[in-house]
C-alpha cells in the first residue's frame, strides 16, 4: 500500500462576513475538511477573504499593500483548494468573483516563477456553496468552467452545497442544514474524491 505524505488543503472562504463572525459557508467547508481527515493526513489553511486587501485588477500585484501575492503562495503550496462561496442574488459572492478575476494572472503568465496555467496543473479543486434559496447548480456550473479552464482537476462529486427552502427564515438555515442527511452525504463523497484525486496526481501527475 502506498504511503502518502500529508496533503496541503487551502480553504478560500468568500463569505461577506468578517473575522470570527459565524459563517455558514465556513461551517460547510469545515465539514468537508473534517471528512478528509478520515482518508488522509492533511494540513489545512483557511482564508477569510473578506479580511484580506484584494484590490480590483487582473495583475499579480495591484498595489503595495495588495495581499493577493500571499494567497498565490498558498495556492502554489496547496494540493487541494476548496473554493467556498455563498450565493448572493443568484450568483457567487463578489469576493469569489474577485478571486476568479485575480486568477487571470495565472492565465496571463504574469506570476513570477510560474509558467502560466501550468502552475495550477495537478492541483485538485473542490467547491462549497451555501445560500438561502435556489441557485447552487448554476453557481457550481460557472465556477467549474473557470477552474477546469485554469487547469485544476475536478473529480466526480467535487461540490457540497446547501440552499434553504424558499420563504424560510434564513436564521434557521444552519439548524436545518445540520439535520439534512444529504449535506452529510455530499461532504463525505466530496472529501473522499478530493483526497483520492490529489493522491493519484502525486503518483501519476499530468504532464504540461
Amino acid at each position: 500500500m502506498t504511503e502518502f505524505a500529508a496533503l496541503n488543503v487551502l480553504v478560500l472562504n468568500a463569505s461577506l462576513k468578517h473575522g470570527d463572525e459565524p459563517s455558514s459557508t465556513q461551517e460547510v467547508a469545515d465539514l468537508v475538511v473534517e471528512k478528509m481527515r478520515s482518508h488522509a493526513q492533511i494540513i489545512v489553511e483557511s482564508v477569510r477573504l473578506s479580511d484580506m486587501n484584494l484590490p480590483v485588477g487582473l495583475g499579480y500585484k495591484e498595489s503595495e499593500d495588495d495581499e493577493w501575492p500571499a494567497i498565490v503562495e498558498q495556492i502554489k503550496s496547496a494540493d487541494i483548494i476548496l473554493f467556498a462561496t455563498p450565493i448572493w442574488w443568484g450568483g457567487r459572492s463578489s469576493l469569489m468573483q474577485r478571486i476568479i478575476e485575480r486568477m487571470d494572472a495565472f492565465d496571463e503568465g504574469t506570476i513570477p516563477g510560474i509558467s502560466g496555467r501550468e502552475g495550477l496543473l495537478n492541483k485538485v479543486a473542490g467547491i462549497v456553496i451555501t445560500g438561502s434559496e435556489d441557485g447552487a447548480q448554476a453557481v457550481m456550473a460557472g465556477m467549474m468552467e473557470v477552474l477546469s479552464f485554469l487547469n485544476f482537476t475536478l473529480p466526480p462529486q467535487c461540490c457540497t452545497y446547501w440552499v434553504g427552502e424558499v420563504g424560510m427564515d434564513p436564521k434557521t438555515d444552519s439548524e436545518r442544514r445540520r439535520n439534512n442527511p444529504a449535506v452529510e452525504h455530499m461532504a463525505t463523497n466530496t472529501a473522499k474524491n478530493l483526497v483520492h484525486a490529489a493522491q493519484t496526481l502525486k503518483t501519476n501527475p499530468f504532464i504540461a
